[in-house]
């Protein structure tokens, strides 16, 4: 017994120093820049574990806010180019020794202010950084993700295309004409997202579509996740096809006539049918209301 506390204090001294040793480590870096709006059609950021916050400009300034540590005077964490009519954002983390293999807290923040409708793409590659955006308008937007959370509000594209490998991706009170999101274990919350036509596929992620809009098509596929479809309003015009092997589908919706009904599929019309809704689970539920 006396054993295993003097090895608990130890272990609490030696994580307390390296607790300490990396709260210290680095300098504060602190940058802003602010480019007229005019004449930039694209802004690229590249991102590999800083966290991301973007949000609406009241002038015609972009904005880039950037704090954080930097442990090389000599090299920059986080650089601003402006190349034509692209504005590109790379941070890279800088090689540590042994701490470095420890993450406690947040690195840094890189912060955007984007005047709305100004843009014709915005492309973000991140890696583990968390992703916060708020009342974003743009024509494209493009967001590649490895592990880190996306909350996403008021967005509002023509186009936008979405791809995660273990993120979890919100996407509440938007609008995107044609939307495809792809994630292998990565959840997916789609909350009163107005869409034409919605393509989600996942590997075993859960997608759940809540207070769904009644749009042209809305397909989603998983392998072994759940699926959840709520409309807000109920559906005047739909042809409804819902699959899966693990026949658990359940099925509540008004004026829905019935041409297959199996534990395992479900294919119904609402109205003439000139809308589809399409899901497929290989393993996971299927619950649309």
């Amino acid at each position: 017994m006396k054993k295993f506390i003097i090895t608990s204090i130890m272990l609490i001294a030696i994580f307390g120093f390296l607790l300490s040793v990396m709260d210290k480590r680095g300098d504060k870096f602190q940058e802003e820049k602010s480019f007229d709006i005019e004449g930039i059609k694209e802004v690229v950021i590249n991102n590999e574990s800083w966290d991301l916050e973007l949000e609406n400009s009241e002038t015609n300034k972009l904005t880039v806010t950037v704090e954080g540590k930097q442990k090389d005077k000599k090299k920059n964490p986080v650089t601003i180019k402006n190349k034509g009519m692209r504005i590109i954002i790379s941070q890279q983390d800088e090689e540590g020794g042994f701490t470095d293999n420890f993450s406690f807290g947040k690195k840094g923040i890189i912060h955007l202010s984007i005047p709305r409708n100004a843009l014709d793409t915005l492309t973000v590659n991140n890696n583990f950084g968390d992703i916060k955006m708020n009342d974003i308008k743009t024509k494209n937007i493009v967001i590649s993700n490895d592990s880190g959370t996306e909350k996403i509000e008021g967005l509002s594209a023509e186009k936008g295309r979405f791809t995660s490998k273990e993120g979890e991706l919100s996407l509440k009170e938007s609008s995107l004409k044609n939307l495809s999101v792809a994630s292998t274990s990565g959840d997916n919350y789609l909350m009163n997202v107005n869409s034409l036509n919605m393509n989600i596929t996942s590997v075993d992620g859960e997608v759940s579509v809540k207070d769904a809009i009644e749009g042209k098509t809305l397909l989603v596929e998983t392998k072994s996740g759940d699926i959840t479809v709520a409309y807000k309003e109920v559906p005047t015009s739909l042809k409804l096809s819902l699959n899966s092997n693990s026949s658990d589908i359940t099925l509540n919706l008004d004026s829905l006539k019935l041409d297959r009904d199996t534990e395992k599929s479900k294919v119904g019309t609402i109205g003439d049918g000139s809308n589809q809704l399409e899901l497929l689970s290989e393993y996971g539920t299927i619950n649309v209301k």
